[in-house]
């Protein structure tokens, strides 16, 4: 079958022949109707630092997934059926550490990554456990189910804290940022304020809810960001990653108020804890993947419900084989979510 693989050490990926693979004990195999990209899939596209430290090639790519069920492996029956259409877990948990056994999922010491630790669904066909599978139906658009992954980390990064009548920034409007835009809107929250020095993405976080738009420049955004609350920031969600904007966001919000940091930098981030945490009385969450699988039902409200518009997110659409221009895409910064079909 073909695929998108990442096969040598430098910048690019191949369009080529793999094997097409079969269900092991407990999996599923899957039809691949569509995928999506993701920040992960760039930095194997660059091999960045990151990706030469963790990834063992060859690997197929792609961890943002809706497929059809076309197979089960032996013991697989009952947690799926052929013909099941599904949106896909990427994170695959060892259930043996001692976050799994007290139900903490998503910290998992031993998780591994489809596309990364494991071969992903940049293919026509991809095995997986079945456990990692989460039915959506046949109504449900497939670009939209396989952008549930990335939804979910918003709806995990939201729920750390009471949004309904709260005053939010958002810092960093990728298309993550922009769905949680959509998911505090949802949650309730009042005022929603985007953060972001890209205006195409400032721009598609106000199509997505967002109250008012801080367009960030070289220096701090928080006296920008609190001018446009028109008073105190009870929540800061900070999905970007950037130095500058994880300080930004912790001093921006109130005291006594909270921070959910799920963007990953490629610096450290130095932060004053004393002044900025300690004597504020703020609180920080780091958030990683989705609560499994509680995430998941909240995100299918939100999606079926029609309470957030998720193919507003969804900008551009190419063949599989077009990887290499949605990529040059996605690194002019002018798209939302781009999807993929094989």
């Amino acid at each position: 079958m073909r695929a998108v693989l990442k096969a040598s050490p430098r910048p690019g990926v191949s369009i080529t022949d793999v094997p097409e693979p079969s269900p092991g004990p407990g999996e599923v195999l899957l039809r691949v109707v569509a995928a999506s990209i993701c920040g992960t899939d760039i930095h194997l596209y660059d091999w960045n630092p990151w990706a030469r430290s963790r990834v063992r090639l060859p690997r197929v790519m792609g961890h943002e997934i809706c497929g059809e069920v076309v197979a089960l492996g032996e013991g697989a029956e009952g947690r799926a059926r052929v013909g099941d259409r599904v949106a896909v877990e990427s994170h695959l948990v060892c259930h043996r550490c001692p976050a799994c056994l007290r139900g903490d999922f998503h910290v998992c010491a031993g998780t591994r990554i489809l596309g990364v630790d494991a071969d992903g669904g940049f293919a026509g066909l991809v095995a997986l456990p079945a456990e990692n599978v989460w039915p959506v139906g046949s109504e449900m658009a497939p670009a939209v189910a396989a952008a549930m992954e990335p939804f979910g980390n918003a709806i995990h990064a939201c729920s750390y804290g009471e949004l309904k009548g709260a005053t939010v920034a958002v810092f960093g409007c990728g298309p993550i940022g922009c769905a949680a835009v959509a998911v505090a809107k949802a949650r309730g929250a009042a005022r929603v304020i985007a953060v972001e020095p890209n205006r195409y993405r400032l721009e598609l976080a106000g199509r997505m809810g967002a109250d008012a738009l801080v367009e960030a420049g070289e220096g701090s955004a928080e006296a920008e960001v609190r001018r446009a609350a028109g008073g105190e920031v009870d929540c800061a969600l900070e999905m970007s990653g950037a130095s500058v904007a994880v300080v930004a966001a912790t001093r921006s919000v109130r005291s006594g108020g909270w921070v959910a940091l799920l963007g990953i930098g490629d610096q450290p981030t130095s932060l004053d804890l004393s002044q900025d945490v300690v004597m504020r009385g703020v609180t920080l969450h780091g958030v990683t993947g989705r609560r499994l699988f509680a995430t998941w039902e909240e995100t299918s409200g939100y999606l079926q419900s029609g309470a957030i518009d998720a193919e507003a997110l969804i900008t551009h659409r190419f063949a599989m084989a077009d990887i290499e221009e949605a990529i040059r895409l996605i690194k002019s910064g002018r798209c939302g979510k781009v999807s993929l079909q094989p």
